[in-house]
């Protein structure tokens, strides 16, 4: 049985890739070499895959399981990509429901860094990326784990991808772990059978990557459980112990619980809105994203706001209902437990969805009944219990700074490569919101015992005012030069549009943005005017031709057709290789279906996108046995897309189209299709209006520019 380690060497159009997946490919290389230096005893074969075409819908990783003969021998397998420059390897899939493979990465690995939350998160598609992990997982049907460094990736597929971003102390410290791990893996006796260790996935995470804990779901629903129960049991305790101590009659303390926790819940609710009401409002003054390059921002945007709500709420409460039973410590210890009350509720819920990150919340609940129980016996002494409480609370602090960290550097660099559609405040801001409620959800309560509490909120309302005056300022400016820089795309573009007869009815040269954050396309009209004044939407010609008539470059480009924009350009581009695109033949197998044969010849990357005209299908052709579902119609016609790739072969592609009319053959059109053709890597060969269009953009924009050809007929 063999271990498959893998990585890409081919890198994104324009990027270096030194990042992307250079420092993975060094780091197999070197783990190839150390291994081979020393005779190991190793139980298992090694197989070290350095495939192309990762950036080009995974193609090697599916030509190796679908073709080469030794992944039939395959048992698990290590995949290693890249979506930054720096920082630690996070392994954020494994599996899945092979909890074995956590248990090697927990023995093996001196450093660790995972946890079930990124996992759950990848999982749920909500990072706009994918790994040849997917390939090797769902197509060979292998366990696998899968690594990549993913903090701070603001160049991540773009120029400045090169070797000087890339530091000696991440490459040792993914080898560090990545060697022991495979030496191990290359050793289990789990690899000879690896079916019968197929289990539900762990929960698993590390504490401040300097160790990891794994265990079963059986496990996670025991101990969820049971430190809700003990948990609630010790909330009891408390108020038992008021009733006895404050001489108060139980009604009136279990109604001061009640009134606690809605008004605890309530600080959360609010101070949730008013942080998502400012992002609301950056965004539509247009100062979205001020964070992108000055993180620090997002304090006094979001988390000051929610955490001054936090305070706010039990402080007005306890102004404003006076209680004689209880002391102003006894009414703030109420809201802490009825905070520890609200952590307790979502983790049994979240434990009963089966969702492995529940293990979160057992941090704050964990020592929040720590420090009940000693507060217990010594009785609550005044003061002197607040300090227990807080003592208690440093370790949840650390390992959630830690988390904030990483969450933030993980997802502020994707935000320059989203859904120009969304806002992305919105999503800072509920990060800073849950973030917050980790970090001092059982201590803001405190702050209401400050005998100035008045200070407080005139820190905080400076800090919010002086944030959103900075943010007006050119340090709020989201991108810069190198570091952070601005994404664009910009293509020249050739169309032409064939009628059924062969007559060419449309024909003509235009520049194609395609977008790629909230910025687009106003910062581009700003720096360069002549995008505001010649250019149009690219969704008023989608209703015209199939997909917009654009040669997309994939198919999803054509989600963004709404924020997409075109304009006229009066040079046509060159083209290095010509397109040819005939049809061969066409044949009636039966009453209603008609066979198409067609060849194609072009640069190396070309796609197709194939449309049957209403009344007919697409049931059959040479692509796959089945025809896979549609995309986004086409006023009310399917529309299929075929990527086609080729390496040093410049081969004619040859391929059948069987179109079937349910109602009977006739004359006249039956399919609508474009051709595509994408020449990126002729730079010295554009045309001087494109150059010059390229080259009056700002330093801070990294651009990737092309040609790109698209030839439409009917048939």
């Amino acid at each position: 049985r063999y271990l498959l380690l893998n990585a890409h060497f081919d890198s994104a159009v324009t990027s270096p890739g030194a990042g992307d997946d250079g420092t993975m490919t060094v780091v197999m290389l070197e783990v190839l070499r150390q291994i081979s230096k020393y005779d190991l005893p190793l139980q298992h074969g090694l197989i070290f895959l350095f495939n192309g075409c990762e950036e080009n819908m995974m193609q090697g990783a599916h030509g190796f399981v679908t073709g080469h003969p030794l992944a039939a021998n395959v048992s698990a397998f290590i995949n290693l990509d890249v979506a930054a420059n720096g920082g630690r390897e996070i392994m954020f899939q494994s599996g899945p429901d092979f909890p074995f493979l956590m248990n090697y990465y927990q023995r093996y690995a001196k450093r660790p860094y995972a946890n079930s939350l990124g996992e759950e998160v990848f999982q749920l598609g909500l990072v706009p990326s994918f790994t040849d992990f997917e390939t090797l997982s769902q197509v060979g049907n292998w366990p696998g784990m899968d690594f990549a460094l993913a903090s701070y990736g603001y160049l991540y597929h773009t120029k400045y991808d090169a070797f000087e971003t890339i530091s000696e102390s991440t490459l040792q410290h993914i080898g560090d772990n990545l060697l022991p791990l495979t030496i191990g893996l290359a050793q289990a006796e789990e690899l000879l059978d690896v079916e019968r260790y197929r289990e539900d996935s762990p929960t698993f995470f590390d504490f401040m990557h300097l160790f990891k804990i794994t265990y079963k779901r059986a496990v996670a629903y025991a101990v969820n459980c049971t430190v809700g129960i003990v948990g609630l049991g010790l909330i009891v305790g408390t108020v038992v112990m008021m009733v006895r101590m404050e001489g108060a009659n139980l009604g009136q303390i279990l109604m001061e619980c009640g009134l606690s926790l809605i008004v605890q819940t309530t600080s959360i609710v609010v101070g949730a809105g008013v942080s998502l009401v400012v992002a609301v409002i950056v965004d539509a003054v247009g100062r979205s994203m001020s964070w992108f390059t000055s993180t620090w921002l997002l304090f006094g945007l979001y988390f000051v706001p929610f955490i001054a709500c936090l305070v706010l709420g039990p402080w007005l409460y306890i102004i404003f209902r006076s209680v004689d039973f209880l002391n102003s410590q006894g009414r703030v210890l109420l809201f802490l437990h009825a905070q520890c009350f609200i952590y307790i509720a979502l983790l049994l819920t979240f434990t009963i969805g089966g969702i492995r990150s529940a293990y979160l919340l057992l941090f704050p609940i964990i020592f929040h009944s720590l420090t009940t129980i000693v507060n217990m016996a010594i009785k609550f002494k005044l003061n002197f219990w607040i300090y227990v409480h807080l003592t208690g609370q440093l370790i949840p602090l650390i390992y959630f700074c830690s988390l904030t960290t990483t969450v933030f550097a993980v997802f502020i660099p994707m935000t320059g490569r989203g859904d120009p559609t969304a806002n992305p405040d919105l999503m800072m801001a509920l990060f800073s919101v849950l973030m917050s409620l980790f970090l001092v959800g059982l201590s803001a309560p405190l702050i209401v015992l400050l005998p100035k509490i008045r200070y407080f909120f005139i820190v905080a309302g400076l800090l919010f005012v002086t944030t959103i005056v900075v943010m007006f300022t050119s340090v709020g400016f989201p991108f810069r030069e190198a570091t952070t820089p601005q994404r664009y795309y910009i293509f020249h573009q050739e169309r032409n549009f064939y009628a059924y007869d062969g007559s060419l009815r449309d024909s003509g040269a235009n520049f194609f943005l395609y977008p790629m954050d909230r910025h687009t396309p106003d910062l581009l009209f700003e720096e360069v005017p002549i995008w505001k004044q010649r250019s149009a939407p690219v969704e008023e010609l989608c209703d015209k031709e199939l997909y917009c008539g654009f040669p997309f470059y994939i198919n999803r480009y054509h989600r963004q057709r709404q924020q997409s924009y075109w304009m006229s350009a009066q040079s046509r581009p060159h083209f290095p290789v010509p397109v040819s695109f005939r049809q061969i033949s066409k044949q009636d197998i039966t009453s209603t279906v008609r066979r198409f044969r067609f060849t194609i010849a072009g640069p190396n990357l070309m796609g197709l996108y194939i449309s049957p005209l209403r009344g007919n299908d697409l049931i059959g052709w040479t692509f796959s046995e089945s025809v896979p579902p549609s995309g986004v119609p086409w006023n009310g016609q399917s529309v299929h897309y075929v990527n086609l790739l080729q390496a040093k072969s410049r081969a004619p592609w040859e391929f059948f189209l069987d179109i079937e009319s349910p109602t009977g053959l006739k004359d006249g059109p039956m399919v609508v299709i474009s051709l595509a053709a994408h020449y990126m890597f002729h730079e010295e060969q554009h045309v001087e209006e494109f150059k010059n269009l390229t080259q009056q953009m700002p330093a801070y924009m990294n651009t990737v520019a092309y040609p790109s050809y698209l030839e439409n007929r009917e048939f």
